[in-house]
């Protein structure tokens, strides 16, 4: 009886064994497919993220083209050029499977932060401030407009002369924490929330007002704006004169297939059906040639979307330098 007994506890305990020893090899094994799926899944989403950003380099490739294609047709900007026409439907020949989408953008058409550093530029600053005033964005009245024209004047020039409502390096040192003033030019759209009187609500907009950031670049200095391609509140600031229906029969005007030729010169503005005579603008604050361009890709797969942003610098001689570029 005692023989017998120990046989079925020794059989009893192999069984309990064998059990966990089955039990632990389940779990090792069901581990093992946890980490082998999510292994797998790694690098499908690798696999995927790299087929995109071959996609959105492929994106860059076709808008650097088309701005050298440009070129050769002709020496002015205007909706109707290679650059401006990037369809999505159009796209779909790149790839049938990756939605790519490119927009160019003339960046000569924004209001530049660098001019503001010539105090000699008088009446471009007045096309700043009336940007500034005309109720889209988060600034209360002209006093404030004034010195946040001043601090950024300041901010990019190259002296250490403050200017009326402006401020300079002591200014700055005497915050909590303290830092320099650029004196120089601005890198970056961002950098400008240093700068004293701007606010994350004027430079990018809130759930009431527009950002700034849309209508500004921080590339270019000479005091022209590209009246092909300026948005719609940059044309309305342009004069005193200038309604939002004045500014949209502008926008119909150059974008009329028909009157494409017409937009080789800077005074084409004058051809405008019922625009007042009072609208007069000094040829030296218009440009039609575009020399700095915004490039921006995005490529979509299912779930999995890249994109790509940049500054493209395109000189007279069709030679292009990349300033800047993100891909993310």
């Amino acid at each position: 009886m005692s023989s017998s007994r120990s046989i079925t506890d020794q059989r009893g305990m192999a069984l309990v064994l064998t059990l966990l020893t089955i039990s632990f090899l389940v779990a090792v094994t069901l581990q093992l497919m946890a980490t082998v799926d999510r292994q797998s899944a790694a690098a499908a989403t690798q696999r995927e993220m790299v087929r995109l950003d071959g996609m959105v380099l492929a994106g860059l490739s076709l808008a650097r083209g088309a701005l050298t294609a440009d070129l050769k047709e002709n020496e002015h900007e205007s909706p109707h050029d290679l650059w401006a026409q990037f369809h999505e439907d159009k796209l779909k020949a790149v790839s049938e499977e990756v939605a790519l989408a490119v927009k160019v953008t003339d960046l000569g058409g924004r209001l530049q932060v660098h001019a503001l550093g010539d105090p000699v530029k008088e009446a471009y600053r007045q096309i700043w401030l009336r940007l500034l005033l005309s109720g889209r964005f988060a600034i209360s009245d002209q006093d404030e407009a004034e010195a946040l024209l001043d601090a950024i004047g300041d901010w990019v020039d190259e002296d250490d002369d403050e200017r009326p409502s402006g401020a300079e390096e002591s200014y700055y040192q005497g915050l909590q924490p303290p830092y320099s003033c650029r004196n120089g030019a601005v890198p970056a759209v961002e950098e400008l929330l240093l700068v004293k009187g701007m606010t994350t609500e004027l430079l990018y907009g809130d759930a009431e007002y527009e950002g700034l950031a849309e209508y500004i670049s921080i590339v270019g200095d000479d005091g022209r704006i590209h009246l092909n391609t300026a948005p719609a509140p940059v044309l309305q600031a342009m004069s005193d004169d200038m309604t939002p229906a004045l500014a949209q029969e502008l926008i119909d005007f150059r974008e009329d297939p028909q009157n494409a030729e017409l937009l080789t010169t800077v005074d084409w503005y004058r051809q405008v059906s019922g625009l007042p005579a009072s609208i007069d603008i000094e040829q030296d604050l218009l440009a039609v040639v575009g020399k700095y361009f915004e490039i921006k890709v995005r490529a979509t797969y299912h779930q999995f979307t890249r994109h790509g942003t940049g500054i493209l610098l395109r000189d007279n001689e069709q030679k292009q330098t990349l300033l800047q570029w993100k891909q993310e």
